[in-house]
């Protein structure tokens, strides 16, 4: 009898054990997937290559995917003429999580702006989605953040600015011009991410061995990113280095599942800018 109820206790510590740490890092997401969105974008080829015109195009139908899902006005304008309006478009990404889409393309069409101008290819996407919209909670944390430019030359170095209200976590990720994600912060020279209330926080900081020098992608006369900055309460313990590998950058809908898993609990900024080559 001693031998059986010592059995027990210690399986019940460990299923206790198990479901704190589990409870720790997640919880079951409080928001909604709403599945089969359709949506469609386009972009027209000006000053950016085919491979940048179609991401572009693709960004728009994700923003109008998500528009949608988080019942926000949709945006009239479907069609992108240059990157800045691309970098725009990621701003969306905070109000829903595309966390799996598939997309078709359309035949190649044409923009013309008028008749006295020569039309220009225009590629054309009509995407499928399920988007998941966070549950919004009261933004106890209060994050603020900047970034020091919103065009830099090939070269040139970031610098992101963080304030919180409250005492917080927080990690950045890059959404870089290829469609994928990577965390920037924190890393393998920087593992504290506490920032304090009122203290204001930079990174990389002028002494860092980590800088973020920008640069296009090869053959690429400009691109637009962004920068996603997220926060959440110190007392919550998330294991955000092994959640997002730092040296493992993912496609865009796979970063988006992982962090759905959080996002409930945390705050995000995003910081669309865009880089030009020398």
């Amino acid at each position: 009898m001693i031998s059986r109820l010592k059995l027990f206790s210690m399986i019940f510590l460990l299923c206790c054990l198990a479901a704190s740490a589990q409870a720790a890092n997640f919880s079951k997401p409080a928001g909604e997937i709403k599945t089969g969105i359709e949506a469609e974008g386009a972009c027209a080829i000006v000053g950016m290559s085919a491979e940048q015109c179609q991401l572009a195009a693709l960004q728009r139908a994700r923003a109008a995917a998500i528009e949608q899902a988080a019942g926000v006005s949709v945006t009239s304008a479907t069609l992108v003429t240059n990157l800045a309006v691309a970098a725009d478009f990621i701003k969306s990404y905070s109000r829903g999580f595309i966390v799996r889409e598939k997309a078709a393309w359309l035949p190649i069409g044409q923009y013309q702006k008028d008749s006295s101008t020569v039309p220009i290819p225009e590629y054309r996407v009509r995407i499928n989605a399920d988007v998941y919209v966070p549950a919004r909670k009261v933004k106890a944390a209060g994050l603020k953040a900047k970034i020091n430019n919103a065009v830099f030359r090939a070269g040139e170095k970031a610098r992101i600015s963080v304030d919180v209200r409250k005492d917080a976590n927080i990690a950045i990720f890059n959404i870089m011009a290829d469609d994928r994600v990577a965390l920037v912060f924190p890393n393998d020279y920087e593992s504290g991410n506490l920032v304090f209330a009122g203290k204001n926080f930079v990174f990389p900081a002028r002494d860092a061995r980590v800088e973020l020098e920008m640069q296009t992608l090869a053959g690429h006369r400009k691109d637009a990113e962004a920068f996603l900055v997220v926060a959440w309460d110190r007392e919550r313990e998330i294991a955000v280095r092994k959640i997002f590998p730092s040296a493992d950058p993912m496609p865009l809908d796979e970063f988006f599942r992982r962090l759905m898993e959080i996002a409930d609990n945390c705050e995000e900024v995003i910081l669309p800018y865009e880089v030009i080559a020398q």
